[in-house]
Parts: structure tokens; C-alpha cells; sequence
């Protein structure tokens, strides 16, 4: 058994392994949601994560049977479920499931709202919510009249309501900010276990890397990045928390990942470039990566990416423009395609970096439509992924007087945050 001496300490080095989570389409046919989140927990995945829109990121234009294979199963990409009324359902369906949002925001509803519906949430899982939270995005909010302005001080406001409540303990939360303002507001909903539920904050930017440090049990990224950036922004995180404070010692780095699996990371990918739906989706990566491989990103280049896109101010023209000038190499920096072995290799270099809970979003069904051999590829994925091991180290039994030397533990293993 290996050992290691740290600050006087022998510290056991124990395995872990990376924990494997899914992120749903939560869109009608139900019953097509319903079949497919079976056959997630039946491949053995740690956590089932919802997202929250009213639309998606695909034009309605180039959805249709003819030219895009998943059409013939889900007849609109924009008739999503409200996916708090959907956590429900799951919690009584799939017990020892992880259950949360990939991802919330707090323009569309109120912090204590997003307080009292996830410790509901905990008590229905039996401590197995995750309240996923970020900034927003523009489709959702702007065609329905709600302004999208002052983004990361809005969520600020919103964790630092959401924190004072879990820990008010019954007693009245006064809060005076920019956006919200509370008098002697009660919060006396029992935390599950006196535990409030996981919070994972999507960030990438610096400020955000701060909030997540601040707030945060866990950081889910949805942007693929190199194992040097994953490493760099945990460390910002860790930074952020120990000048605020903070233990991160049970902090969950995660992150969500877009794959495509295919026979080959090339055949993958020119694939894609071949379905008007798929190749739109090269329109959500920011103007400046486009100008790195040497592109002109039909929106400019000076469009941030997937937060200030709306389908529908899209044209067919600028579509046209995405599928002809898209290359497998623009595609290959957002989405993790090819192989079972080949994203296999790209997580595990992740973990490497710190990732301890992966979550797939599939858009592979966008070209394929959904094959049986797509299911029998993503179950080998899935249990791939759930054999990566993560050294955990952790304290053994003291030889000096010193106080014991702590070390961070990650992993489907950690406890939570208190």
C-alpha cells in the first residue's frame, strides 16, 4: 500500500473513481425522455443533470427530417420541460441518482424561489440535489422581455441571498443589493441532514472563477478547454476561496463535455460539417476562436459566443456561411468527437488537471438520429469514463504533535460541503 510523508504525516493514497453524469434534452415526447433517462441509469451514470430553457441553440430553419436525422424524433428543438416540475418525477424514479440543473439562472426566477425548490429537491433525493447555476443566456431571456444586463452582479446577488438563507437557521435574512431587497425574510424549510444541497456554479470568465470560488461546492464549465486552462482556472477558484475564507476540502470539480462518437475523431467531425443543424452549432463558438484557425465567424468577430446567441436572429445566409467555412479542426476545439478511445484519452488528460465529475451532453443523435449503435457506444463510454481512478490522498493517523494535514477529497467518495 503506498504512503506518502507530509507536514510529519503518513498519508494513505487511495483510489477514487471519476464520477460519470448525463445531461438530458428534458424535450417532448416525453416519452422519448422518459426511455432515455432509463437507459442512462441502466449504463450506470452517477448523476442525472436537466437543462433550463425555453429555447435551444438550434435555428428552427434547419430542423426538419430532411436534412437533420434527429428531427425524426424530436419534431422541435425548442419544446423543452420545465425542468423543476421534471426533478420531481426523477427523484422518485431513480434513487441513488444525483439529480439537478445543467445549468439555472436567476433571471427567471427569484433567489429564494431557487433556495426552497433544491432543498425540496434534497429532501425528495435523499441529499442528492445539485443546484447548477450560471449567468444566463440571450435566447432565453431577451425574446421574452427580460433584459440581459449586469449578468455576474445579478448572480452574485443571487448566491449571496441564496447562502444567507440555507444558513439562516429560521432567523429573519435583511439584504439590501441592486436587484433584490429583503425584509425580515423567513426561510424555515429544514435542510436535508442540516445540509444545504450541492451548488455548482457554471463559470469561466475571472469573475465568475471568483463567485465560484466564494460560493461554490463545485465548478462546471461548459466549454471544452486544454488540461493547462482546466488547471489554471481550479487553481483561480482555490485561490478565490482561501482569500474569502473558505475550505474547498469536498469541492467538486466537474464539467460538462459535447461529444460525438464515431469511428475516428476525422469521420466524426466531417459528419457534422454535413448537417445544417450541427454545423450551426459552430456559430456558438466566439469570434476570437474562429480567427485563430484563420475564419470569419458569420456573426463577426467580435461575437462572444454561445451566452448572446438567439436562433432566431440568425439568417439562412449566415447558416450557409457556418456550414461552408466550419472546419473539423474549429469543430475539434469545442466538442469532444471521435472514438470511444480517443475521448476517453481527452477526459482522462482532464483529470489529470483535477476534473472529478465529467457530465456528457450527446449531440452525436443530431447527425446519426439515434441508432441502437449509438446507444451501445455511449454505454461503453460511460463505463470507460467510470474506470478512471483518482488518487485521493488522505490523512493517516498522526506521528507528531502537529494538527493533521488535510488534504483536498474529490470524487463520487466526498462528502459535500456543509
Amino acid at each position: 500500500m503506498p504512503w506518502e510523508s507530509a507536514r510529519g504525516y503518513n498519508r494513505e493514497v487511495m483510489n477514487a473513481r471519476l464520477s460519470v453524469g448525463i445531461e438530458t434534452n428534458c424535450t417532448a415526447p416525453l416519452r422519448l425522455e422518459r426511455v432515455s433517462m432509463r437507459l442512462f441509469k441502466l449504463m450506470g451514470v452517477d448523476s442525472l443533470l436537466l437543462p433550463d430553457h425555453y429555447l435551444s441553440f438550434v435555428p428552427r430553419s434547419v430542423w426538419n427530417p430532411e436534412s437533420t436525422p434527429a428531427a425524426r424524433l424530436v419534431p422541435s428543438p425548442d419544446a423543452f420541460f420545465d425542468p423543476f416540475v421534471m426533478m420531481g418525477m426523477m427523484a422518485a424514479r431513480y434513487p441513488r441518482v444525483r439529480i439537478g440543473t445543467g445549468v439555472t439562472e436567476s433571471f427567471r426566477r427569484h433567489p429564494a424561489t431557487l433556495a426552497q425548490a433544491f432543498v425540496t429537491l434534497d429532501h425528495l433525493t435523499g441529499g442528492r440535489a445539485i443546484l447548477g447555476i450560471g449567468n444566463g443566456e440571450r435566447e432565453n431571456t431577451a425574446p421574452y422581455g427580460i433584459p440581459f444586463t449586469k449578468r455576474v452582479a445579478r448572480l452574485e446577488e443571487a448566491l449571496t441571498i441564496i447562502r444567507r438563507l440555507w444558513e439562516s437557521r429560521g432567523e429573519p435574512v435583511d439584504f439590501d443589493g441592486s436587484f433584490w431587497r429583503l425584509r425580515r425574510a423567513l426561510f424555515t424549510t429544514p435542510l436535508h441532514d442540516r445540509k444545504p444541497p450541492a451548488l455548482w456554479v457554471a463559470a469561466h470568465a475571472p469573475r465568475m472563477l471568483g463567485l465560484a470560488g466564494r460560493f461554490a461546492d463545485g465548478w462546471y464549465p461548459t466549454i471544452k478547454m486544454s488540461p493547462a486552462d482546466y488547471r489554471e482556472r481550479l487553481e483561480r477558484i482555490h485561490t478565490t476561496a482561501a482569500a474569502a475564507g473558505r475550505s474547498l476540502a469536498s469541492f467538486e470539480p466537474a464539467t460538462q463535455i459535447q461529444i460525438v462518437i464515431g469511428a475516428s475523431r476525422k469521420r466524426a467531425l466531417d459528419q457534422m460539417l454535413k448537417v445544417p443543424a450541427a454545423a450551426a452549432l459552430s456559430m456558438l463558438l466566439p469570434g476570437a476562436l474562429w480567427s485563430r484557425h484563420g475564419l470569419a465567424h458569420p456573426l463577426g468577430e467580435d461575437f462572444e459566443g454561445f451566452p448572446d446567441f438567439v436562433p432566431d436572429d440568425v439568417t439562412e445566409a449566415q447558416i450557409e456561411a457556418a456550414q461552408r467555412r466550419a472546419t473539423p479542426e474549429l469543430l475539434a476545439d469545442a466538442l469532444f468527437a471521435g472514438s470511444v478511445d480517443e475521448i476517453v484519452t481527452e477526459v482522462r488528460a482532464l483529470v489529470g488537471a483535477g476534473l472529478r465529475h465529467v457530465v456528457i451532453w450527446n449531440i452525436g443523435p443530431i447527425v446519426s438520429g439515434a441508432t441502437a449503435g449509438d446507444l451501445v457506444r455511449l454505454a461503453l463510454l460511460v463505463r470507460r469514463l467510470k474506470r478512471i481512478t483518482i488518487p485521493v490522498v488522505r490523512p493517516a493517523a498522526p506521528t507528531t504533535v502537529e494538527q493533521p494535514f488535510r488534504a483536498p477529497a474529490y470524487g463520487a467518495s466526498a462528502a459535500r460541503a456543509g
